[in-house]
C-alpha cells in the first residue's frame, strides 16, 4: 500500500551520517564561523533537520490563550554582546512558508492575525549579554482546526550587528489539539494472507495521535514490527469520530481502497479515552486486515 503498508524481504542495519544545513544540537542556531551574528533561538528541536528554513512545531490544548517565549541571541565566536544591539521584529511575508512547502512536500498556510499577538516588535539584547526574549501569545480556540498553521516570524533589521542568513527567518507551526489528541498506547495484529510478515500480532507500543480537524486525529507514524524473516508496517490512517454516536471512519489518503471492517469494531469510548479501530483493503478482511486498541497514555508534548 504504497507508504502505509509495506514489506522489507531482510532486514539490513545500515548506519548513516546526516549533514543538515540547519544546526541540530544546540539552542543557538548558527555555528560560529568567525563573526557574531544575531538570530533566532531554538524554541523546541527542529521538525526536520536539514530543512533550508528551521520549522518549530507546539501543540496546545484549546482554550484562550497560550505564551511561547521566543528569544533572539547574539551567536558566534563572542560570548556576549559588545553593546546594546536592537533588534526589530515581524511577521514575514508568505514566501518563507511557500519555500518549505515546495522543499518538504507540506501543505501549511500562514496563520491569521486574529490567531495570535507579538508583545513586542523590537527587543534589546543588552551589552554584556547574548540573549532577549519577547512573547508570541497564541490563541488556540480561534484556530481553524483543518488547517496546518504557520506563523512565519523575521528579523527584520538590527542596529549593529548581522542577521544570520540560516535562522533570521523562523516558522512556527501552533497546533490546537482536540480532546482526541494525544499518546496512546496500542495493541493489534494483521493478517495478509501467505505472508508472515503482515501477519500476527504486533507488540504493545506508543502511538502520538494528531490533531487533523475538530473531530479527527492521524497515526503519527507508521505499525511496524518483524515476522518470517523481516520487517512488516501498516499505519498513517485518518481517524475521524462522530462526535455525537463515537463511531469512528477510517480513512487512508495514500491509499483510498482502506475502509471500516463490517466485522470489526470502530468505535471510541469516552470513558476510558479507549480507540477500537478495524480496517481491511484489496481482497477483503479475510486476507488483507488489521485491527488496533489505542489506549490513552496522556498528552502529546
Amino acid at each position: 500500500m504504497k507508504k502505509n503498508i509495506f514489506k522489507i524481504l531482510s532486514l539490513i542495519m545500515v548506519g548513516t551520517t546526516v549533514s543538515s544545513c540547519l544546526k541540530d544540537d544546540s539552542l543557538v542556531l548558527d555555528p560560529a564561523k568567525g563573526i557574531n551574528v544575531i538570530e533566532f533561538v531554538n524554541t523546541t528541536d527542529i521538525a526536520v533537520h536539514g530543512s533550508a528554513i528551521a520549522l518549530y512545531s507546539h501543540a496546545y490544548e484549546l482554550g484562550p490563550e497560550v505564551t511561547l517565549p521566543v528569544s533572539v541571541s547574539y551567536s558566534g565566536p563572542e560570548a556576549v554582546a559588545p553593546n546594546d544591539i536592537t533588534v526589530n521584529i515581524g511577521v514575514a511575508d508568505l514566501a518563507p512558508i511557500t519555500a518549505y512547502n515546495t522543499e518538504q512536500k507540506t501543505n501549511y498556510a500562514l496563520m491569521p492575525a486574529d490567531n495570535f499577538t507579538l508583545s513586542a516588535t523590537s527587543v534589546i539584547i543588552q551589552k554584556g549579554k547574548s540573549k532577549a526574549t519577547f512573547d508570541v501569545k497564541f490563541k488556540p480556540s480561534t484556530f481553524d482546526l483543518s488547517k496546518a498553521l504557520v506563523l512565519p516570524l523575521k528579523i527584520t533589521s538590527v542596529s549593529s550587528g548581522v542577521v544570520s542568513g540560516n535562522f533570521g527567518t523562523i516558522l512556527i507551526n501552533a497546533v490546537a489539539k482536540n480532546k482526541y489528541d494525544g499518546i496512546y498506547t496500542a495493541t493489534g495484529s494483521a493478517v495478509r494472507g501467505g505472508d508472515p510478515v503482515l501477519t500476527g500480532a504486533f507488540p504493545k507500543q506508543d502511538w502520538g495521535l494528531v490533531t487533523t480537524g475538530a473531530n479527527s486525529v492521524q497515526m503519527d507514524r507508521v505499525a511496524q514490527w518483524g515476522g518470517g524473516g523481516g520487517i512488516g508496517g501498516i499505519g498513517g490512517f485518518k481517524i475521524a469520530i462522530d462526535p455525537v454516536t463515537n463511531d469512528i471512519t477510517v480513512t487512508d489518503g495514500v491509499n483510498p481502497v482502506v475502509k471500516n471492517n463490517p466485522a470489526g469494531v470502530n468505535k471510541y469510548t469516552p470513558a476510558t479515552r479507549t480507540i477500537q479501530i478495524s480496517v481491511f483493503w484489496g481482497t477483503g478482511p479475510t486476507n488483507r486486515a488489521w485491527q488496533a486498541t489505542f489506549i490513552y497514555k496522556g498528552p502529546r508534548p
